[in-house]
């Protein structure tokens, strides 16, 4: 049994605190990643840039499956072809 809700937003309505910082932050990402050069990057940097990115590029992990046997891998293999600057 839920109960009865008084006041604040109805359901389903933005935040709109929420909406403007999101916003912002949105338009200062796209501005630091335009700034952005990879040319300039040490081989360091662009390492570090590849790991935090990865996190948002592959996905999560599900919950193990009873079916313990199956094994799954990733390999992430970074190749460079130009000398470390």
């Amino acid at each position: 049994m839920s109960r009865q809700k008084y006041g604040g937003r109805e359901k389903g309505t933005p935040n709109r605190l929420t909406s403007k910082v999101k916003d912002k932050l949105e338009r200062i990402l796209d501005e630091c990643i335009e700034s952005l050069s990879v040319d300039d990057m040490s081989k360091q940097e662009k390492l570090k840039a590849i790991q935090l990115c990865l996190q948002y590029l592959m996905p999560k992990p599900t919950p193990e499956r009873e079916d313990k046997n199956i094994v799954q891998h990733f390999e992430v293999e970074i190749i460079d072809n130009l000398k470390d600057q």
